[in-house]
């Protein structure tokens, strides 16, 4: 699966070499049609991107990534079709208040190619309180029609199909499947059936006894790279902040500078005001994706701003503006910088974009209403501004 990612990245970099007009015709068609499905899943209608997978070939990709209970294979395949959506869904994060809970999902194409037949596509899934999920899509196509062949999901650093399969071993954790998963050389039959009881404990959603199994693991179990990553999965999903500090630990002992953890550990490390480890994780995450985000660089910009470093801040912002000049948040963040470095001539041509592109108004009463920003009601270079769009 490495390798496939790895391919996925390189494929992203767009070929400067003229192409010929057949293939961009069928790029153009391919786009056309997968701009559709994320359109579709936009206004809430999962059909299209339904349609557009290969059941029958992701259920035995599922099916190829781990050692499964034969019951555990019949009853997924029989029930696969009326459970896409549901698992689709339960994969993006979590809303971490009430605040956050319901609203959308709102998916954008920040990179697509596709050529000789193959193709990868990478969606930026954002909702309510600034959660945002990232999908790289393998893709393909049949008879002029679009197929999604399986997608990387950032955000649970894993193909959907290894996501799958995992919970296919947790639904029925047989001797067999259990071993399937484990690096320990030749684990004996007591070591085994922790691990299943283990994975049990997560199936049944009892974090009283994952932990009183867990806590009682020898650490040669413990260290098992499935474990150490469904241990920080788990407690990230509980939200418990001394466990999942704990989890992180060990997950960035296991996986040193492993970039296909690093959209989560971003998020952790602003959680936790770690502020310059969040940066790191947010650069690794970008090479992971092959390009900058605009969004990545908006959060490297934040991070740069809570450590007061205000130049390298504005310097992540004008970068968010440039990589995605379309994304309002690049051009929020590009005017919280330069007000916070008092380059206030600077912030009001941010304004100018906030106003001119996204139809926000920024007059004194709305700044008000913004901790950082009020600060720019009282400077001349606002009143000017304001004056001359007022009279404009």
């Amino acid at each position: 699966m490495n390798r496939i990612l790895a391919f996925a990245a390189a494929a992203l970099v767009f070929a400067t070499a003229p192409q010929l007009a057949a293939a961009q015709s069928a790029e153009a068609e391919m786009r056309e049609q997968f701009e559709a499905v994320i359109n579709g899943l936009n206004e809430n209608k999962f059909d299209l991107f339904q349609r557009a997978v290969n059941e029958k070939a992701l259920i035995n990709r599922i099916f190829g990534t781990r050692v499964i209970d034969a019951d555990a294979r019949e009853q997924f395949a029989a029930g696969f079709s009326g459970t896409l959506q549901e698992i689709f869904v339960s994969s993006f994060p979590r809303a971490r208040t009430q605040a956050e809970s319901g609203g959308e999902i709102i998916g954008t194409i920040i990179a697509f190619q596709f050529q000789d037949g193959q193709g990868r596509a990478i969606v930026r899934y954002a909702g309510k309180g600034y959660r945002f999920s990232y999908h790289s899509y393998e893709l393909t196509r049949s008879r002029n029609k679009l197929v999604i062949v399986d997608w990387f999901d950032y955000y649970n650093s894993s193909w959907f199909s290894e996501d799958v399969g995992d919970s296919l071993v947790r639904a029925m954790p047989a001797k067999t499947s259990v071993r399937s998963i484990m690096k320990t050389p030749n684990p004996t039959d007591g070591q085994v059936f922790q691990v299943g009881e283990l994975l049990k404990a997560v199936r049944d959603q009892n974090p009283q006894r994952y932990f009183q199994i867990y806590d009682g693991l020898e650490a040669v179990l413990r260290n098992e790279p499935h474990i150490v990553v469904l241990n920080y999965q788990y407690c990230r999903s509980l939200g418990d902040p001394a466990r999942l500090n704990q989890a992180v630990e060990s997950l960035v002992a296991a996986f040193p500078g492993d970039a296909l953890y690093s959209l989560g550990l971003s998020a952790y490390y602003i959680s936790r005001n770690l502020f310059e480890e969040a940066i790191v994780e947010l650069d690794r995450f970008e090479s992971a994706l092959g390009m900058k985000d605009g969004v990545s660089e908006a959060f490297k910009a934040t991070s740069a701003m809570a450590l007061g470093d205000f130049e390298r801040a504005q310097a992540f912002a004008l970068s968010a503006t440039q990589v995605e000049p379309g994304l309002e948040l690049s051009w929020w963040t590009l005017l919280r910088a330069r007000t916070a470095a008092q380059d206030y001539a600077g912030a009001t041509e941010a304004m100018t974009q906030l106003e001119d592109r996204f139809g926000q108004m920024l007059i004194p009463q709305t700044l008000r209403r913004d901790r950082f920003l009020k600060a720019l009601i009282d400077q001349q270079e606002y009143k000017d501004w304001r004056a001359e769009r007022d009279q404009g």
